[in-house]
């Protein structure tokens, strides 16, 4: 969403009903915010307020009245001042640039980056009412970051880092895809925060702190700290069976973007199978429910085995009764370092396929990715967004394009991360190579409905460049269902979540 009025109208023509500024203007706690400038373009301005899961992409003039807002905490002077500099009025200049701020004003608080007011929370305090969704997650249809991170891929600005703080875990998951090796050297928290300052001059704002298992690591808090220092909005995946009181009042510091718990099954036993911890659900669904009574934003993430497939909608019940918000998986993949095991636990039943792709396909996710943001791809599309706008960065500080492809681009901090994203010839390389390039895939019927990951197909075939027959498998089934959804419509219009109006 983008608080109206536009940037052209916003200097151009006071509101009807002139309004006054509220006193007290004050930015909401949860406000992260960066400004991007480029030569011959307007000020850009990108705004989340992670609590409520709100997000706001601004141009021009808007853009500097919000920075101007922000760098002052609130204070309207200096956004006053541009406004009657850059204005065209034709009577009572300061009263109609006073009648513009406040309309703009009040659009930033229905955006919720001005003027929200949360209850104190703590660990032990139980918000009744509190939002349950992580919008982006619900409707991809209206996901703005969509079009913050093609441009930010258009302009090359390195805006998301990957951060794998860990390969050591206390789970043993049967489908990982961690190397069997997983006790790295790992970045110490002076290293990450050095790090976390270099991807802050580049542009960066949206940081991912997964692992391995993150909170096993005894600094974690440090490291959570340091995220908040830094002014990012910040993504956690735990399995959150190692949560302690110390690290909950870090996150409730920290006010992540989302907090993502790896759930497999609603079944306590079935999930247990696939961690073979015994008690790991329990200890992850109480975790789950000290997050959520604290009022931050948690994501169910299940990866569909072939063994817990079959009780995927229970995972949609057992979120709601969380009051969480719930991802599914299909992406099943070889190991980072070749290994295939995971391999054995793909879905390959093809009539539980299509059932899954003709319901709530939209809930899907490769990698992180929403699959619903990957059709309808033209032949000259690239393989896929990798590098685009952001790096992954290994515990031991190798940087690699993304979290799924394991093409190492130089290690840190012998290689700065400038010197990878201004230099690296993987970009140009990579950036160059076409859907069209692919045989198999330039003569797929089933083009359309490819959730391709280079990375997945890299590990599994030692090859981006060549398909893995599993997703091809994917591919037929989801064509499959949409071609029975238009089939069934009856003249009735289908949304890209294949429901019927």
């Amino acid at each position: 969403m983008s608080p109206s009025p536009t940037a052209s109208e916003t200097l151009t023509a006071p509101p009807r009903d002139p309004r006054r500024l509220p006193e007290g203007i004050r930015i909401s706690e949860g406000t992260f915010t960066r400004h991007y400038s480029f030569p011959g373009q307007p000020l850009s301005s990108v705004a989340y307020h992670t609590p409520t899961q709100s997000v706001v992409f601004l141009e021009g003039d808007s853009a500097e009245v919000w920075r101007r807002l922000h760098t002052s905490k609130g204070d309207t002077a200096a956004a006053l001042d541009y406004i009657l500099q850059h204005g065209n009025f034709e009577q009572a200049p300061h009263a109609a640039a006073q009648a513009i701020l406040a309309e703009f004003v009040e659009s930033l608080e229905s955006a919720d980056l001005i003027g929200w007011a949360p209850p104190p929370v703590s660990r032990d305090s139980a918000i009744p009412g509190i939002a349950p969704a992580v919008r982006q997650a619900v409707d991809p249809t209206q996901n703005p970051e969509l079009a913050i991170s093609q441009f930010m891929a258009d302009h090359h600005v390195f805006y998301s880092l990957t951060l794998e703080l860990t390969y050591r875990c206390n789970e043993r998951c049967v489908h990982c895809y961690l190397p069997t090796e997983t006790r790295l050297a790992e970045l110490s928290p002076r290293q990450i925060d050095a790090l976390l300052g270099e991807f802050v001059d580049l542009g960066g704002l949206m940081l991912h702190l997964t692992g391995g298992e993150l909170l096993f690591r005894k600094d974690i808090v440090e490291i959570l700290n340091l995220a908040r220092s830094h002014g990012l909005v910040t993504s956690i995946t735990s399995n959150l069976t190692l949560l302690n009181d110390p690290v909950l009042d870090a996150l409730i510091q920290l006010r992540p973007r989302s907090v993502g718990c790896s759930i497999y099954a609603a079944s306590a036993e079935l999930h247990d199978a696939i961690t073979t911890i015994r008690g790991s659900f329990d200890r992850s669904i109480a975790a789950i429910r000290r997050l959520r009574a604290a009022g931050l934003p948690v994501i169910i993430k299940s990866p569909l085995l072939q063994s817990t497939a079959p009780g995927w909608r229970e995972i949609e019940q057992l979120a709601g009764d969380l009051g969480c918000e719930y991802q599914f998986d299909l992406s099943i993949t070889a190991k980072n370092d070749g290994g295939l095991s995971p391999l054995g636990q793909r879905v390959e039943d093809m009539d539980l396929l299509h059932e899954i792709f003709a319901s709530r396909y939209y809930k899907l996710y490769n990698r992180d990715e929403a699959m619903f943001t990957l059709t309808r791809p033209s032949p000259d599309a690239v393989l896929c967004g990798a590098g685009a706008a952001g790096l992954c960065v290994s515990p031991d500080g190798t940087i690699r394009p993304c979290i799924g492809l394991n093409v190492g681009l130089g290690k840190w901090p012998g290689n700065p991360l400038s010197e990878i994203w201004q230099s690296s010839p993987f970009f140009s390389e990579f950036g160059a190579i076409r859907l069209r390039d692919i045989p198999e895939c330039s003569d797929c019927p089933d083009f359309l409905y490819c959730s391709r990951c280079p990375g997945a197909w890299h590990a599994e075939e030692g090859d981006f460049r060549k398909p893995t027959p599993y997703t091809c498998k994917l591919a037929r089934a989801w064509a499959s269902a949409q071609a029975d959804i238009n089939q069934n419509s009856k003249g009735g219009e289908i949304d890209e979540a294949g429901n019927q109006s």
